[in-house]
């Protein structure tokens, strides 16, 4: 009977936690449980940065008014500036295709109408 008695006592001393196995477990819960708060708090910081900066992109994002003037009428005719550039003088459709190309890149930085004016 001594036996027994040893037993279920040997038994609902193993099945509980000690002392000892608890406080780390502890530990490690609550330090996951602060990393995650932290966590959690910095997700919201950015997400208020980037609000704050979505706002100043949007009152900010149109673009200034270019000091250029308008677009030439060259540029905007129907048949486009190759057609201007053959209407202005009719000797110009006589010319072979690769004079007639040459002589429109000329007219072309001439009048300005090119990406860059080098």
């Amino acid at each position: 009977m001594d036996l027994r008695l040893l037993k279920l006592a040997g038994s609902s001393q193993d099945s509980g936690m000690s002392e000892s196995e608890g406080s780390p477990l502890v530990i490690l819960l609550a330090s996951c449980a602060g990393l995650l708060a932290l966590v959690l708090f910095l997700i919201f910081r950015i997400s208020g940065c980037l609000s704050r900066i979505e706002s100043l992109l949007a009152h900010n994002g149109s673009p200034p008014e270019s000091s250029e003037s308008k677009a030439s009428a060259a540029e905007t005719s129907s048949g486009g500036a190759f057609e201007a550039f053959l209407s202005e003088d009719p000797c110009r459709r006589e010319m072979a295709k690769g004079e007639q190309f040459s002589a429109y890149r000329r007219w072309r930085q001439e009048k300005g109408l090119n990406w860059s004016n080098s």
